[in-house]
């Protein structure tokens, strides 16, 4: 995994966008960067940027960003600005892709939620823009978690510097934090819940079955339960037997009394209801008979009525017709008056439409003539608009098209005048003497003025060839003369390594004989026993190493110092080689320079020679003598142009002058013609003024007529209802006067609507009814009381039979009780056994599924899992000192670094190898010694928690500032080695100055006043 690019925008003290390419020089070329700057300056943040990109996470901070957390801790959001974003762009083996995180402030000045997105670069594709599912797919793509991928790739050694002088315990803790261990100590610990989860499920198992047979009575108790529970459930059937026939006759008693209380209630009913009916045939029963006199007649006397509301009703209409009739003639006469006063005529009823009609006539010829008069001026006003607006001269600015005058014609003959001498002037400039010479004077100056332009741009390129023709071969001498001097030193290098590799590789034969191993943890044989499986990996065999021969240290120590020597002569050689290679492709780049620059000058100086000969000049001069004549021919076509145009004007105002005098004349008839149509009609549309006064003549008529007709037909419709209504009349008195009423009116009242008449007959029939009905019940609950006396026992009570059936009742339930106290009892046992059966069967398959559980705490279980983490912390870190001690070496071949013996303190402890191999604590170590270890630590870190991702990218947080000069040039030594032999880029934070005069390619990292960042890459 490498990283290519890393882009911020308002990121902390990082204000506006900022960038690293790490593909572009000189970053790309140098593979070992500092990243320098004042404190607070944002060395860090950078870092930051890159985990908060992939993971949404910053080293500084415990949990994941969130929206929250930028709003209340002041930190990520640049102060003062509305947005922010990083996108980080690496390489791994599934290819090239871009992380991105923003966050921004919404339109109510709050935070919206983080966003995140990964874009696959060759695709130009999002993969997932889901902010949850971002870290993941990094994840999956780069191979390293969060955790992983900080401890490998971000390296900071205040961890490591604390892990070297920290005890047994506290060492353990961080190895699990550095590492990620933690998963050891949770598994011991979980093994020991569990197991002792389950031991307390069998503990309660048993001591519930033992409670449980507490409660169990003897067999002789139980079988006497179950006899008497027979005996007492005879008992209850012969007492239930006994409550039947009792409680039966309490029913036929209690039937007796209900149908007696019935029988004087429907004897009551009946005595109201003969009551009602009284009062109904004296009150009511005579109006419903007079109704009934009456009912017969009731639609002649209805039809009477509504012939007398009808006549009444036309009398009515007829005097509204006669008032309408004098209204419209009134109307009829004033409109007559206004079609008089309007046509200035004597108008009558007879001739008033034709008198209308020809002043309409007269006055739309009229108005017909004015519009064209102002169609024909309109036409001409706009063409004098259009050539006043294309000729644009200012003193022509005040001629008012819609007022011409004899003075509008002088100022046209004045700018004339002016245009004809302006003409002159330009016709010497331009070096012509009539207008038929424009165009050919106009083609000929276009073309030379390209060719004197042609020829100012060649002279200029030909200039700046011959520059960098001259550059280029000084470049390409200094470059040869530098391979020659740096060869002659370079064999004798060479020589001198070839000797130092053959004595190396006589000394690796003579180590590897003496052993293959060392520093195997001594501490494994408290855990691990003969013929039992190791719980971790479930080996029966255990072997331990042997340890090194007395001889093995004195030879690792010389060949330590050979190699050494080896890598200072080898670096050497190598940067001659680059050096000397890199000086020869100077020097081929330079001669492919020279002659593509002297091809080029060949081509531009016939290209010159061209341009000359097409000019017809003898010779060219220099480029202010070409830009003098370029000047000079641009006024000639300045003048040619202007000419042009002027000519066009001249005719212009020719025409401008006629159109003027033409108009003019077209405004005074139009005057002539307005005049006289204001003498006859001053309205605004003719036509609507004349349909307006016919339709009202028309219609007024139209009214009068139908009036006229309305009222004659009233008349007879009058008359025809008047003989009717006497006709019906008289005959209806007649019949009704036979019935006993003396007139309509009398009639009429006794008549009652069709609900009242049907009321009062319901009402009567449901008397009626209701008397039968009572009638037939009361006769029937006599016979039904009458049957039941029968079946009854006189001589008992009711009193004594409810008496009689509580006694039974007690006496049962008395046996009951005790029915169901014994069978609680014999239930209770029964489901005390199955408890015990269920249990019994519970307990063996507990102890069969526990067994796996029994042996995983007997191995690696405790209550705080330190047992099995303790175990897997020894391999760890017997793993990371083995890989430590391999770093290590590259910086010093004096120390290595080992784990505690017993007899030693839990520290851990360093092997002097220039002492005779003294054992020390590590805390014993200066500071700069203390950080080679620290480096060697978390460069080991590095390659365990990376694994098999290949890391291409490096940084290492601060450190440096411990190391004497000698210390920190074997440390850069060592990184650089690093960074030659994995291609990577590494990148190193720090403050020290001799970092920064031995690392020239830096990203400086620069505060203004205000306190904001900027980036500078710099080599």
């Amino acid at each position: 995994m490498k990283i290519n690019k890393i882009y911020l925008k308002n990121i902390n003290s990082f204000k506006g966008e900022h960038l690293i390419d790490f593909t572009e020089n000189p970053l790309s070329s140098a593979g070992l960067f500092a990243i320098v700057g004042p404190t607070g300056a944002g060395k860090s943040t950078l870092l930051d940027a890159i985990t908060l990109a992939l993971f949404n996470r910053v080293p500084r901070f415990d949990k994941k960003i969130s929206k929250d957390l930028v709003g209340s801790g002041g930190s990520i959001l640049t102060r003062g600005e509305k947005e922010c974003a990083v996108e980080v762009e690496y390489v791994c083996k599934s290819g090239v892709f871009v992380s991105k995180w923003w966050i921004n402030v919404n339109r109510n000045n709050n935070l919206n939620d983080y966003g995140m997105e990964i874009v696959d670069k060759a695709k130009e594709l999002i993969i997932t823009n889901k902010k949850t599912e971002v870290p993941d797919k990094n994840q999956s793509l780069i191979g390293l978690n969060y955790d992983q991928f900080v401890k490998s790739i971000l390296l900071s050694q205040g961890e490591f510097s604390k892990f070297l002088k920290s005890g047994k315990d506290e060492r353990g803790k961080l190895l699990e934090d550095i590492t990620g261990m933690q998963i050891y100590r949770l598994l011991g610990k979980k093994a020991f819940e569990i197991n002792n989860e389950k031991g307390g499920e069998l503990k309660l198992k048993r001591s519930q079955i033992k409670s449980v047979s507490e409660k169990l009575v003897a067999t002789e108790i139980a079988e006497t339960w179950e006899k008497d529970l027979a005996e007492k459930e005879i008992s209850i059937a012969k007492a239930n037997e006994n409550l039947e026939k009792t409680s039966e006759s309490i029913r036929l008693k209690n039937t007796l009394k209900i149908i007696g209380d019935e029988i004087l209630q429907k004897e009551k009913d009946y005595t109201n209801t003969a009551t009602i009916w009284q009062v109904f045939e004296q009150e009511k029963l005579p109006i419903l008979q007079q109704h009934e006199l009456v009912e017969p007649f009731r639609e002649s006397i209805l039809q009477v009525k509504n012939d007398e509301r009808e006549l009444r009703n036309l009398q009515n209409r007829q005097v509204v017709q006669k008032q309408e009739l004098v209204q419209n003639q009134q109307a009829f006469g004033q409109n007559i008056n206004v079609i008089s006063d309007f046509t200035n005529e004597k108008v009558n009823a007879e001739n008033a439409i034709e008198i209308l009609q020809e002043f309409r006539r007269k006055i739309t010829e009229l108005l017909r003539e004015l519009s064209e008069q102002e169609g024909t001026l309109k036409a001409k006003q706009q063409q004098i608009s259009e050539v006043l607006s294309f000729l644009r001269i200012p003193q022509l600015n005040n001629l008012s098209v819609n007022q011409l005058a004899d003075k509008s014609l002088a100022l046209i003959e004045s700018v004339a005048k002016e245009q004809k001498v302006q003409m002159e002037k330009w016709y010497e400039i331009a070096e012509i003497s009539s207008p038929e010479e424009v165009e050919e004077q106009g083609q000929k100056l276009a073309f030379e003025l390209r060719l004197y332009h042609h020829l100012n741009q060649l002279i200029g390129d030909y200039s700046n060839l011959k520059t960098l023709f001259s550059e280029a071969e000084k470049e390409e001498k200094t470059q040869l003369e530098f391979q020659n001097t740096n060869t002659l030193v370079l064999e004798k290098k060479q020589i001198l390594l070839t000797n130092l590799i053959q004595k190396i590789e006589t000394l690796e034969v003579e180590k590897e004989r003496l052993g293959k191993s060392y520093n195997f943890e001594k501490d494994r044989a408290k855990l691990l026993k003969k013929d039992e499986a190791c719980p971790l990996c479930g080996s029966l065999e255990h072997p331990f190493l042997s340890h090194y021969a007395n001889n093995y240290v004195e030879i690792d120590q010389n060949l330590k110092s050979q190699k050494a020597e080896e890598k200072v002569l080898n670096n050497e050689v190598n940067t001659l080689k680059t050096q000397i290679a890199s000086a020869h492709q100077l020097e081929l780049k330079e001669q492919k320079k020279k002659y593509e620059f002297q091809q080029k000058l060949d081509v531009k100086h016939l290209e010159i020679t061209e341009v000359k000969q097409n000019l017809q000049l003898e010779k060219v001069g220099n480029r202010a003598w070409v830009q003098e004549q370029i000047k000079a021919k641009e006024q000639q076509t300045e003048a040619l142009n202007l000419l042009e145009k002027s000519v066009k004007v001249l005719a212009d105002l020719k025409s401008l002058y006629r159109i003027v005098k033409e108009t003019k004349g077209f405004q005074e008839q139009k005057n002539v013609l307005i005049d006289t149509i204001k003498g006859l009609y001053i309205g605004k549309n003719i036509n609507n003024d004349c349909d307006k006064l016919q339709q009202q003549f028309s219609e007024l008529q139209t009214k009068i007529t139908a009036n006229l007709k309305q009222i004659q037909q009233l008349d007879a419709e009058i008359k025809e209802k008047n003989e009717v209504v006497k006709i019906v009349e008289n005959d209806l008195l007649v019949a009704l006067k036979g019935l006993g009423f003396t007139n309509l009116e009398e009639a009429q009242q006794q008549l009652l609507s069709v609900e009242q008449s049907k009321n009062l007959r319901d009402e009567q029939e449901k008397l009626r009814t209701r008397i039968t009905v009572l009638a037939s019940e009361l006769q029937r609950k006599k016979a039904e009381f009458e049957q039941k006396q029968q079946e009854d026992n006189p001589s008992i009570s009711l009193e004594e039979l409810l008496a009689f059936n509580q006694l039974l009742q007690e006496q049962r339930k008395a046996v009951a009780d005790e029915v169901m106290e014994l069978q609680v009892k014999i239930q209770v046992q029964n489901t005390h056994r199955q408890e015990i059966s269920a249990l019994e069967q519970e307990i063996a398959f507990l102890e069969k599924s526990n067994l796996k559980w029994e042996l995983l705490n007997r191995y690696i279980g405790d209550a705080e899992g330190k047992k099995f983490s303790t175990f897997a912390q020894g391999l760890t870190l017997a793993r990371l000192i083995a890989l430590s001690n391999r770093r290590l070496a590259e910086l010093s071949d004096r120390y290595l670094l080992d784990k505690p013996t017993e007899n030693e303190d839990d520290e851990l402890m360093i092997i002097d190898q220039y002492m005779g191999n003294e054992r020390r604590s590590v805390k014993t170590l200066s500071g700069g010694e203390t950080f080679m270890v620290s480096l060697s630590l978390a460069l080991a870190l590095s390659d365990l928690a990376s694994k098999n991702v290949k890391l291409e990218s490096l940084f290492i947080d601060e450190g440096f500032g411990t190391l004497d000069p000698e210390t920190l040039d074997l440390a850069l030594g060592t990184l650089e080695k690093l960074q030659q032999e994995g291609q990577k880029n590494i990148g190193i934070i720090s403050h020290v100055e001799s970092i920064k005069e031995r690392i020239s390619t830096q990203i400086k990292l620069e505060r203004n006043n205000r306190g904001f960042s900027r980036i500078d890459i710099k080599s």
